[in-house]
């Protein structure tokens, strides 16, 4: 038997935490990315960070939108911006502060130019980023908590605004199509909710999401079988589950039945 699971530990991001909310990344296909050599031998590179009134992909039931008025706000708050090596903070290129990377805000979007390091991280960079195995381009951002974002429908589709953002970092990054891996619906109404499928990802990183649904990380468990990652605890398939959440009267261990059958109880008197 295995031997009984702690609670799963968040895993730890790379990415620069900045401000209010949880960081979040977008990346598109750039039709801008260009690297150069310079007469001094030094590498610079350029393109387009965000673009602004452009539809994201579908990011789980809704498209987002990033507004000129978003990233301004940002600027004007902190205009010290980091250049990362596909979002991870161990490996930055460039920064706004040290004069190594600069940024021109524009109606169409938000421009840069960067000098990359001559380390063997900016020469990697740039032939990459020359060859064009890397071929696009992301930025990581929060969310202000107070008016941050606009969720509207517009027709039977589920639109996010991006009004008031805190821009990080921006990354030359390996995936294109301005797709995502980490999004924060916390600000979504609930009205709208319903229409968003929701990754197990989602849940798991914020508790209050949907704190009235059975679905929430306090009913859920630490099993990592298909059908608890589904949120369906009650059809547990590992024989060998110890987690007091899950019951199945024919798959789990004899001597944690009653166990089971105790917190089911519990639940029903509560």
């Amino acid at each position: 038997m295995k031997k009984p699971k702690s609670k799963k530990q968040k895993r730890k991001s790379t990415k620069i935490e900045i401000r209010s909310g949880k960081p979040e990344t977008r990346s598109y296909k750039s039709t801008r990315l260009e690297v150069r050599k310079s007469a001094d031998g030094s590498m610079q590179l350029t393109g387009t960070a965000i673009v602004f009134g452009s539809e994201s992909q579908d990011l789980g039931g809704f498209v987002e939108i990033c507004s000129y008025e978003a990233v301004q706000k940002s600027l004007k708050r902190n205009s010290d911006v980091f250049m990362l090596w596909q979002h991870d903070s161990s490996q930055p290129l460039a920064r706004v502060k040290t004069g190594t990377l600069e940024l021109s805000l524009n109606r169409n979007g938000l421009d840069f130019t960067a000098t990359l390091p001559s380390s063997p991280l900016g020469q990697n960079a740039f032939q990459a980023i020359k060859d064009g195995t890397v071929d696009s381009v992301s930025f990581g951002f929060t969310i202000e908590p107070d008016g941050g974002d606009e969720w509207v429908l517009q027709g039977d589709s589920v639109v996010r605004i991006l009004r008031d953002i805190n821009v990080g970092e921006i990354s030359p990054v390996t995936w294109a199509a301005y797709l995502t891996p980490h999004v924060d619906v916390r600000s979504c109404p609930a009205s709208l909710r319903s229409k968003l499928k929701r990754s197990n990802d989602d849940v798991e990183d914020d508790p209050e999401l949907d704190a009235d649904e059975d679905d929430s990380e306090e009913d859920r468990c630490d099993c990592d079988c298909p059908e608890c990652l589904d949120g369906d605890c009650s059809e547990c398939s590992d024989s060998d589950c110890d987690d007091p959440d899950c019951y199945d009267e024919e798959r789990c261990p004899n001597q944690l039945r009653q166990a089971h059958l105790q917190l089911l109880l519990r639940r029903l008197r509560s």
